[in-house]
């Protein structure tokens, strides 16, 4: 089951998700960092990630570059970021921004924090994003996260 917490302080307006897993922390955090599996679970439902559409040098200070199709209208979602901090297996942090597919930027930058701890024979998530510029935004991050949370972990029930 998630959680939901959102900010809106002074610092900016955040996303923030927990949501618990019945794998080990490492198998999650490999779910988020090899992104040839990465496309079995990234987007919401509805959407597909083609492992051609994927590009990343998986080093912190790297740069990732993905896309996101539309199943039913082929309508193409182009984003890319940089691997800002890799600590295997209890954190990940990433910035993220929707491009154009030329690579022009179409967002602003976001951060994302992935904090994976053991709990319960599985893995207690905190996700966090932000800053957004507004709760419209983080509203349609949270809806997309949500439902790419429920494909994480079905492919983390089929992978184990």
């Amino acid at each position: 089951m998630a959680q939901r917490e959102s900010t809106g302080s002074g610092r900016g307006i955040y996303l923030r998700m927990v949501r618990d897993f019945s794998a080990e922390p490492a198998a999650v955090y490999r779910a988020w960092t090899d992104f040839a599996n990465a496309t079995d679970w990234w987007g919401p439902e509805g959407f597909i990630v083609p492992a051609d559409r994927v590009s990343v040098d998986d080093r912190e200070g790297g740069s990732y570059k993905a896309c996101m199709v539309n199943t039913i209208t082929g309508d193409e979602l182009w984003w890319g970021g940089t691997l800002e901090r890799l600590d295997p297996p209890d954190h990940l942090s990433m910035t993220q921004q929707w491009e154009q597919p030329d690579g022009t930027p179409a967002s602003n930058v976001t951060l994302i924090t992935v904090d994976l701890e053991p709990h319960d024979a599985g893995t207690h998530m905190t996700f966090q994003q932000g800053p957004f510029p507004d709760t419209r935004d983080r509203d349609g991050h949270e809806t997309g996260w949500e439902q790419s949370f429920h494909r994480l972990a079905n492919y983390l029930a089929r992978s184990a």
